[in-house]
């Protein structure tokens, strides 16, 4: 069989790694001058017995699918000590049946909702290129469908307490959404649910609300503004205190402060699902319903580099009171903007005192009269 073709930016990246360890391990089987099928061999003969110093883990994935160039051979090297990975380590052709339709398809997702999952690719690559909606390197179908659509499909299959489903939630709020995740595709996989999606940057919300209306998804609304302030709203406040059966985000902040934030927002028996990738703080962990992998949940290895935690009401209400946030109070009189009404303004009129002597420009003034 013919060698995969393996593409000049993969070359140009594992070129430097594959040179330094033929240099200290004096093989000379890899050079600049290399073909193709030199390098899979040497790859292969470092992925086998990795130079000691580099201890350099080669992985060569194959990405299958419709993609303009046909089969590809996607080449990685990280050292051990530090695994490096990159948006396009988890890329999904969405356009493919061994692999995007067969994850949409284990959900329990429709053909029209998977249609609807690559239209959500095609417009988040489009309005990428005028807002920053996502990181813009590598910003392609196949990266928006796997590095982000479904990582956000992951949290509709949490398994919940008390046997609840997602499925079941009436309203659902998305904190920080960004550019539309995890809010969208989780309103395309459940068409039923309310779905609001708050972000305190108004242009990613009109692109958000843009593709929302393209894709016919009515059960989407969005807020620009903050989460904490949602409850002080004179008019809606009171629709939104206590309201939400799940609340989730997607790395937003630090958990205790999203928790502050969002504390208000969950009824008795709601949820958190936060995603989330690196390490949290001990008294946080402690709190934890649950934390599952995306891979576990998806059942398909090397889905994602996160995982989703869980957090009751209570223990989300403990956390914010543990977090030491405080609300802003907004238009009160001790406000820093505002004027004390005793402190004088440059330039104001001063109050009349009219216990002062009123001057007279005519006192002591005679009246002479002249005699004809």
């Amino acid at each position: 069989n013919e060698i995969i073709r393996i593409s000049s930016l993969a070359l140009f990246r594992v070129s430097s790694v594959f040179l330094a360890a033929s240099s200290k391990t004096g093989c000379s089987a890899f050079n600049l001058k290399s073909s193709p099928r030199q390098l899979v061999n040497f790859g292969t003969t470092c992925h086998n017995n990795p130079p000691a110093f580099l201890q350099t883990s080669c992985r060569f994935v194959q990405t299958r699918g419709r993609s303009p160039g046909g089969s590809q051979l996607r080449v990685s090297a990280s050292s051990d000590n530090e695994q490096r990975t990159t948006s396009m380590d988890f890329a999904i052709d969405p356009h493919s049946d061994e692999e995007a339709r067969l994850l949409t398809t284990k959900l329990g997702l429709n053909d029209q909702q998977h249609e609807k999952l690559v239209q959500l690719s095609s417009l988040v690559v489009e309005w990428n290129e005028s807002i920053n909606l996502i990181s813009r390197k590598d910003c392609t179908e196949s990266v928006v469908f796997g590095r982000h659509i479904m990582p956000s499909l992951a949290v509709g299959v949490v398994p919940l307490p008390d046997d609840q489903e997602f499925a079941s939630a009436t309203r659902v709020v998305d904190v920080g959404t960004g550019g539309g995740f995890p809010g969208l595709p989780l309103a395309i996989a459940y068409p039923d649910t309310k779905f609001l999606l708050v972000d305190s940057v108004g242009k990613k919300l009109t692109a958000v609300q843009a593709m929302a209306d393209e894709l016919g998804l009515q059960n989407v609304k969005t807020h620009h503004g903050r989460a904490e302030e949602l409850v002080d709203d004179v008019v809606e406040g009171s629709s939104h205190r206590r309201a939400y059966d799940i609340c989730f985000g997607r790395s937003v902040a630090a958990l205790p402060k999203f928790c502050f934030w969002v504390s208000d927002l969950l009824q008795k028996e709601g949820q958190l699902l936060y995603i989330i990738g690196g390490p949290i703080d001990e008294t946080v962990e402690s709190k934890l319903t649950s934390e599952n992998s995306i891979d576990d949940l998806l059942e398909y290895e090397g889905a994602s580099d996160k995982r989703v935690l869980v957090f009751g009401q209570k223990a989300v209400t403990s956390i914010a009171a543990e977090s030491g946030e405080v609300k802003e109070k907004r238009g009160s009189r001790n406000s820093k903007n505002k004027r004390s009404r005793n402190k004088k303004v440059k330039g104001a009129w001063a109050k009349k005192d009219n216990s002062a002597t009123k001057q007279r420009g005519y006192e002591g003034f005679k009246r002479f009269e002249i005699n004809s």
